[in-house]
């Protein structure tokens, strides 16, 4: 049997008047043009306005616990095997109750490709990524996260995506200033685009 290759769809018309007058790259040019003379939009951060991330954003590791305050960890080590970066450290040992639990548990925020492979091997859901973005140091060393450290990282955000009003304290830590307002929807300013509220 004689096989014969599929013909090409037709053009027509007005395909043939776009595809000669480059109709496509205009309307692209357009829209570019379009945001090139909206206002801008500039976040104030860190002096007066924090972005409060999704709840699909990966920031800094933390670990969950039970509701007893011990960690969930049962030290299988399978988020160090999956690591493609090998910057996760466990070393396990049994505690005096006979639980398997983490002697140490450091990862190396410097190496750290934020994959989420950690918080999807593990079976016991013990380790996740969280909405901390605000972590930088000055020394790679500074940048490798304890046992300790993961067990009080602040968690996932129920809802994000909004800006809310925060100050810098001394250091690097910028806080929230505790106003009752839920804050703007930084996509909402974009072009006066409409979000869903709970988004």
């Amino acid at each position: 049997m004689k096989r014969t290759a599929a013909s090409p769809p037709k053009m027509g018309f007005r395909d043939w008047i776009g595809w000669m007058f480059f109709v496509d790259l205009l309307h692209g040019l357009r829209l570019t043009l379009s945001y090139l003379f909206s206002p801008s939009i500039t976040l104030q951060y860190p002096d007066r306005e924090k972005w409060i991330p999704y709840p699909r954003f990966r920031g800094h590791h933390y670990l969950r616990s039970d509701s007893d305050g011990t960690t969930r960890c049962v030290a299988c080590e399978l988020c160090a095997r999956i690591c493609p970066c090998h910057c996760i450290t466990v070393v396990p040992h049994t505690a005096a109750d006979g639980e398997r639990r983490p002697q140490v548990f450091d990862i190396d925020l410097a190496r750290c490709l934020f994959c989420g492979l950690c918080e999807d091997a593990c079976p016991v859901e013990a380790i996740a990524l969280g909405q901390n973005y605000e972590f930088s140091q000055y020394t790679p060393a500074a940048l490798r996260a304890d046992l300790d450290q993961l067990a009080s990282m602040p968690g996932k955000v129920d809802r994000g995506g909004y800006v809310v009003a925060a100050r810098l304290e001394a250091g690097t830590r910028i806080s929230p200033t505790g106003s009752t307002e839920e804050g703007r929807h930084w996509w909402q300013q974009i072009r006066g685009m409409r979000v869903k509220r709970d988004e």
